[in-house]
């Protein structure tokens, strides 16, 4: 579906992978965790995000992220929350896509990498705007959360993914 020509199919698509991302993202906010360290969430936004990745290009899955992080972060966040999901997105965006594209690793280890580097990129963010924060200390337990939401959330990509019809 990487075609360089927009049509009206694949911009109500993005408008709906969008609209999902967004819905997602409110859901997973609603959900109650609390492991004691801030950034830990499962991820779920994920999916609809690396099946953007799928079906099109690294530059639609990136707009599907940003415009998702910018309506949750106006409407639910702050300009702190935007700049931090947006670090995320970029990192994590870009890390599966050099994956993808070396076409040797499986849909969950591509997520697994994809998370670890939103969680880096956000501990890039915090050390950024608060010098004092231990980054150090956080990033071990949000390396193993990203492995282990991504691996969660790539088996949930792999099995939609292969029964969409698109």
């Amino acid at each position: 579906m990487q075609n360089s020509k927009p049509s009206v199919r694949r911009i109500a698509l993005l408008a709906l992978l969008t609209a999902m991302a967004v819905l997602v993202g409110y859901i997973e906010s609603l959900i109650p965790l609390n492991f004691g360290i801030p950034g830990i969430k499962p991820g779920l936004c994920n999916i609809v995000i690396l099946i953007a990745l799928l079906l099109f290009s690294w530059k639609e899955a990136l707009l599907v992220s940003c415009a998702r992080v910018l309506i949750i972060g106006f409407l639910f966040g702050n300009l702190f929350s935007i700049a931090y999901g947006i670090a995320g997105t970029c990192l994590s965006i870009l890390i599966m896509t050099l994956l993808l594209k070396a076409g040797r690793n499986g849909i969950a280890g591509i997520s697994a990498a994809g998370g670890t580097a939103h969680n880096m990129g956000q501990l890039v963010i915090a050390k950024v705007v608060l010098p004092a924060f231990p980054a150090a200390e956080y990033a071990p337990i949000l390396i193993i959360s990203g492995v282990v939401t991504g691996v969660v959330v790539g088996i949930l990509v792999y099995e939609i993914y292969r029964r969409l019809r698109v």
